[in-house]
């Protein structure tokens, strides 16, 4: 009997052996394939970060932060935009007093975030452009 387990454990060890490198080049495959995919498309959520020059003095840093915000701020007010356009087709189809009088009080509370965001974006906008009023970078507009 003895004979017969220490036969059947280095058979298992072989095919726990196999199965580990089939698995290890399955997966360096696969990484090699995600290597050569596309970038994200534009619209998509994810992107890859702007390729930018190691060598930036600290200015130049300065202004490329400052223009991610205003482009932060403008995708910000994009979004509550399209909210509010849904909000404003979901207000001519409300039916009972409660559900027109959420989609009111959400119809304020929009208007209120989108005044604040484009109040916000146009500091910011400033902001970029005063920093980058020392870098040969163009500011946004």
């Amino acid at each position: 009997m003895a004979r017969t387990v220490s036969a059947r454990v280095p058979a298992v060890r072989v095919a726990l052996a196999g199965a580990w490198l089939a698995a290890s080049c399955c997966a360096l495959a696969a990484g090699a394939a995600l290597a050569q995919q596309e970038p994200p498309a534009a619209g998509s959520r994810y992107r890859l970060a702007p390729a930018t020059p190691g060598n930036l003095t600290r200015e130049e840093k300065r202004c490329h932060a400052g223009m991610r915000r205003v482009e932060r701020q403008n995708e910000a007010i994009a979004e509550t935009a399209r909210a509010l356009a849904a909000n404003q087709r979901a207000s001519e189809t409300c039916s009972g007093k409660r559900a027109c009088d959420q989609v009111f009080h959400r119809r304020k509370a929009l208007e209120v975030r989108l005044d604040r965001q484009q109040r916000q974006q146009e500091q910011l906008g400033a902001d970029a452009a005063q920093l980058c009023a020392t870098t040969a970078l163009s500011p946004p507009r």
